[in-house]
């Protein structure tokens, strides 16, 4: 099966939309989005989309990334739990006989933003009792630097051949991610913020 590229849905750090009327929840830097016309209670089965399932990968900006692995395992974890609590099929698993309902991906960029820092300066000033140091007598402008990172999580069925993939779910992290290591609490909590938002939530191991 030759998945098409795909769940790219925005430029990253940007506001993204699903292709039908959507419901909306913001918590904090999180949005989550949910085509509210989406069968829900009939999905069953998902799977991850990795990078060597993709023939012709976008080309990507520096900072930008597809298909990260942790953020799979997450991904993977979030939505075997309530409230999702869907059966995960491996991708090494999927084949043209073996499709999930649902597959998930994510995408990672950071981008470097610039601002200024004010910085005090210590002096000496005379006062009425004479001399006395004043540790910030005065301020400097610091130019800074710092990155803002955003992660991206869309789902969505299989598309068909010849369409577009359509997601029913997606959600996006701003200022999360920066250019070193991936702080994997930040990026877990994001996951499950995110996912807690499944639109119609179960019980796992209830009768569906």
């Amino acid at each position: 099966m030759i998945l098409r590229c795909c769940y790219v849905l925005i430029a990253f750090g940007s506001l993204f939309v699903l292709s039908c009327a959507d419901d909306t929840v913001q918590t904090g830097e999180i949005t989550v989005r949910a085509d509210p016309e989406a069968p829900f209670e009939t999905y069953e089965t998902f799977s991850v989309l990795t990078a060597d399932q993709i023939p012709n990968p976008p080309d990507l900006e520096e900072g930008e990334q597809l298909f990260n692995e942790l953020v799979n395992e997450l991904i993977v974890e979030a939505m075997q739990n309530e409230p999702v609590c869907l059966t995960y099929i491996p991708p090494d698993e999927v084949d043209e006989t073996n499709q999930p309902d649902l597959f998930a991906g994510n995408g990672l960029a950071v981008n470097t933003d610039e601002g200024t820092f004010w910085e005090c300066v210590g002096g000496w000033w005379w006062g009425y009792w004479g001399w006395y140091w004043d540790p910030c007598k005065w301020v400097v402008p610091v130019p800074v630097e710092w990155d803002i990172g955003s992660m991206l999580i869309p789902v969505g069925p299989p598309p068909a051949v010849g369409e577009d993939p359509q997601p029913v779910f997606a959600g996006l992290a701003r200022s999360l991610v920066g250019a070193g290591p991936i702080d994997e609490d930040r990026v877990r909590d994001a996951v499950r913020v995110i996912f807690a938002q499944w639109p119609e939530p179960r019980t796992c191991g209830a009768p569906q």
